[in-house]
């Protein structure tokens, strides 16, 4: 009796356990397949647009953020995201545009020329046959931002109030990467100094710089900003830091010289205990590609920005005076890309 009741239970069990593996062998075929177009649909997904920013700390990141955000939005139906990197600055963004490891770059319109041009940070440098730098004619402009403005900020107990007044001081200069070392650079041309004396001069990502100052390190700093500068701000109520005046007759030789730079006013009383102007020099924030970016690419990223203009002027306080002429690029600097010409011309804003 006990062994006619165990064959069929027995038969059942064994019967289970080859269902189970049946199913088994059948979900690899499965799971192959599946896992296959899963790789091929990786490998066919477009890849990111990037725009090469700056440090968090700096303006350049959340400006490079909103240019992203504006498209991004759903309005704009783009297959592929934009996703904005973090970088050294102007002079880095300029070389991850013309190695193809950006398709978008920040920088400043001093920078953006000397690039086409070679000049400065990338003039020729020839190692036995090989030639790194030079003018790059495929370099191209897309949209025109805010005014950057050459900023110096100095210790109150200094003594610093001058841009003369530097000489013989320690100060914090900023890193290679960054644009506004390009500028600065030009600046003390007209003054006779160069960079040349290690211990008094220090390169520093931004930052450290305020770090740098406040624990008095240094005694004074020099980037180049938009304003209101969350940096500026953080120094000047840490340490009750000064800004510096950039004025006299080098600079007056220097706006001669240069049709880029323009004389700028850090206005006073939005920086805790500096209520007057200051007046210093300005370049301008700039959006750059190259000439191989396609033109609809171009076009699409420029009308999304101007097409949700008054949201992107609220994403950051240095792009709230902006206004749409002034945000289209001058040919005078470098060629716009054709892309960008397009939509200024649908959009009335060019002839």
């Amino acid at each position: 009796m006990s062994s006619t009741l165990e064959g069929p239970a027995q038969r059942k069990k064994e019967q289970s356990v080859m269902l189970r593996r049946t199913l088994k062998l059948a979900a690899v075929p499965l799971a192959i397949a599946v896992g296959g177009c899963m790789a091929v649909s990786i490998a066919l997904a477009p890849a990111p647009v990037t725009v090469a920013t700056g440090s968090p700390g700096g303006i350049f990141h959340p400006v490079g953020n909103a240019i992203c955000r504006m498209f991004n939005l759903p309005s704009g139906h783009q297959p592929i995201p934009c996703i904005a990197l973090s970088s050294e600055g102007a002079v880095e963004n300029i070389k991850r545009v013309q190695s193809g490891k950006s398709s978008f770059g920040l920088s400043q319109t001093d920078v953006a020329y000397a690039a086409f041009h070679g000049a400065g940070p990338f003039a020729p440098d020839k190692i036995g046959p090989f030639t790194f730098g030079g003018a790059d004619p495929n370099l191209r402009m897309l949209i025109a931002l805010y005014p950057d403005e050459f900023t110096v900020v100095a210790r109150a107990d200094s003594g610093i109030r001058d841009f003369e007044d530097l000489r013989d001081k320690r100060i914090g200069i900023g890193t290679s990467g960054a644009g506004y070392t390009f500028t600065r650079d030009v600046v003390l041309k007209y003054y006779n100094w160069t960079i040349s004396d290690a211990e008094r001069l220090r390169e520093l990502g931004s930052a450290e710089q305020n770090q740098a100052l406040c624990s008095g390190k240094v005694d004074a700093i020099i980037f180049v900003a938009g304003h209101p500068s969350g940096l500026t701000q953080e120094a000047t109520t840490g340490c009750a830091a000064k800004l510096v005046r950039v004025a006299g007759p080098q600079i007056d030789q220097l706006l001669a010289a240069y049709p880029y730079y323009e004389a700028s006013v850090i206005p006073g009383g939005i920086y805790a205990g500096n209520p007057d102007d200051v007046p210093t020099i300005g370049t301008r924030a700039v959006l750059v590609t190259s000439s191989r970016t396609p033109d609809d690419l171009a076009y699409a990223l420029v009308k999304a920005v101007f097409e949700n203009f008054d949201d992107f002027r609220r994403l950051h306080p240095a792009l709230a005076k902006l206004k749409l002429k002034d945000m289209v690029p001058s040919s005078a600097v470098i060629p716009i890309h054709p892309g960008a010409l397009k939509y200024f011309r649908e959009a009335g804003l060019m002839p």
